[in-house]
């Protein structure tokens, strides 16, 4: 391959890369949204989960922007002439330029594991950018000239690298991270027969939490409830509040990308026909539904149905979800989402108390009772 050949080739790929390295850096440090990645998205997802960062504070999309900068660098300064200094100088650009491709192949796969074996949530824009950093590292390796004979395992240090960010994201990942803030706007309350609850009916701190049946965080946080409840030793009792993140019924979720969510607005609902109606058979129902904090436990909205029926009866089920209260509920959940809510900060699991609202994201219950009575308790 001819060196003007290449950089036609390479240079508009690790410009694109470029591009959308610097667009997710922003969104990480501003929380400015991504076009087409509304709130529950998959986009939202994982750039909004732990993994995200490194050592819980420094966007995994800095390095990248620093390592595409690089490339685009070294590209523009491969020369083709023949004397001994440009020939020295492009064995050494060669040299980099292929440990860097060695290096975002390696973080490709990296990456691409974790959205598929644990966050189960795929980001549009993270794929491209990988799928176009492979394609440029591909096209580095096929272009390096033959007495770079170990071009090849020249990329291996690039791939041990990528090691290495891996371990250092396992070794330094916090046990805790979370969005809060607070709303100077009046907040629609509820009353104790309206929603179910985890803890005592006297305890002195009453929590709203705002779950989606779908929301895999919510599954993971649901687990941990009733530890947390034993550990205050009766401080905190939690109201379960049912939203969700689908625009089909969610006024406050942007419309645009893909609907992970669609189907949990007959969720939810399901779940507040049978409080209102069987109110003794709502722990076996919402157990079924939140899957024990298991957070690949994900049910289609038809399957519910029928195993809702099953325990409380089909003609029951029909007759509870025509019930009024449903209606009037959720429209004051959504109503409470989108107080404390903004462009850059909708996420659930949604721990609200007075006027003051945390998401975070852990499966731990000390440090979630830890940040409970540091940010919204004081």
């Amino acid at each position: 391959m001819t060196l003007r050949r290449f950089k036609t080739i390479a240079l508009p790929i690790y410009a694109a890369c470029l591009g959308l390295g610097i667009y997710m850096l922003v969104h990480s440090l501003t929380g400015a949204g991504l076009v087409g990645c509304g709130t529950g998205s998959g986009c939202d997802s994982v750039m909004g989960s732990l993994w995200a960062y490194i050592a819980g504070a420094l966007p995994v999309s800095a390095p990248a922007v620093v390592a595409y900068l690089l490339l685009l660098i070294c590209i523009l300064f491969l020369s083709d002439r023949k004397d001994k200094e440009s020939e020295e100088l492009n064995g050494i650009i060669w040299t980099m330029m292929l440990m860097l491709g060695g290096a975002i192949v390696g973080v490709a796969l990296w990456f691409s594991y974790l959205q598929i074996a644990v966050l189960h949530q795929f980001c549009k824009y993270c794929i491209l950018t990988h799928l176009l950093g492979c394609a440029g590292a591909a096209v580095i390796a096929v272009a390096a000239p033959k007495r770079q004979a170990v071009r090849y395992g020249t990329m291996v240090p690039g791939l041990a690298a990528a090691a290495l960010l891996a371990a250092v994201q396992v070794w330094t990942m916090p046990s805790i991270v979370y969005d809060d803030g607070r709303t100077g706007a009046l907040l629609p309350s509820f009353a104790p027969e309206e929603l179910p609850s985890v803890g005592p009916a006297d305890a002195p701190h009453e929590i709203r939490l705002m779950f989606d049946f779908q929301c895999n965080h919510c599954r993971a946080l649901h687990k941990i409830l009733p530890e947390v409840v034993e550990k205050t030793g009766g401080d905190i009792r939690f109201q379960l509040c049912p939203v969700s993140l689908s625009n089909e019924c969610n006024p406050y979720v942007p419309h645009g990308g893909i609907d992970s969510f669609r189907g949990s607005c007959t969720m939810a609902k399901l779940g507040l026909a049978v409080w209102y109606s069987f109110p003794e058979k709502y722990p076996q129902v919402e157990e079924y539904l939140l899957g024990s904090g298991d957070v690949n436990h994900i049910i289609p909205p038809e399957e519910a149905r029928r195993h809702i029926a099953s325990i409380v009866g089909e003609t029951q089920l029909e007759t509870a979800l025509q019930d009024e209260r449903i209606q009037a509920c959720l429209a004051k959940s959504y109503e409470l989402f989108g107080r404390t809510s903004s462009s850059s900060k909708s996420g659930i699991p949604r721990l609200i108390y007075d006027q003051s609202w945390l998401v975070p994201e852990t499966d731990s219950a000390d440090d979630l009772i830890s940040v409970i009575y540091s940010i919204l308790i004081q």
